[in-house]
């Protein structure tokens, strides 16, 4: 298992970017270049069972997820199937000084086909930051365009 945290800094106020970031049928317009589509199959009160396509280390992966929103500051999603099957993203929001600080948790593991690429976990944290900082920045952009 590759074990990541990140801490990030927005100046969008808290509601605002967990609000974009927990807009599941929406998020791929946010991130086209990694989330092709995600798609709602079943929702329960805070529970959103999603079918996502998405762009990892170069393969496209359709796999079942479990979005779990807390509002106002905790989104999680647990990868149910697929070679990154049991890998999760625990996603926190608090307000700071200046807006919002992301903390972002990744547990990924690797089964199948990717097995081989946990060697690579220095390439893959790397990656796993430039997401997250387009994330951001996708995050204010889109809320400069809607102001």
């Amino acid at each position: 298992m590759l074990k990541i945290k990140l801490v990030r800094y927005s100046n969008l106020e808290r509601d605002v970017i967990f609000d974009i970031s927990t807009d599941i049928e929406r998020f791929s317009k946010l991130l086209p270049k990694y989330f092709k589509s995600l798609q709602i199959t079943k929702s329960y009160n805070s529970e959103y069972f999603v079918t996502e396509k998405i762009s990892f280390l170069g393969k496209i992966l359709e796999t079942q997820t479990k979005h779990v929103v807390k509002k106002p500051d905790i989104h999680e999603i647990h990868l149910l199937t697929g070679p990154l099957r049991n890998s999760s993203f625990l996603e926190f929001y608090e307000i700071s000084d200046n807006g919002t600080k992301v903390t972002i948790k990744v547990n990924l593991q690797f089964k199948g086909i990717f097995r081989p690429f946990s060697i690579f976990r220095y390439f893959i944290k790397k990656q796993v930051n430039k997401i997250l900082d387009e994330f951001l920045l996708a995050c204010e952009n889109k809320k400069m365009n809607h102001v």
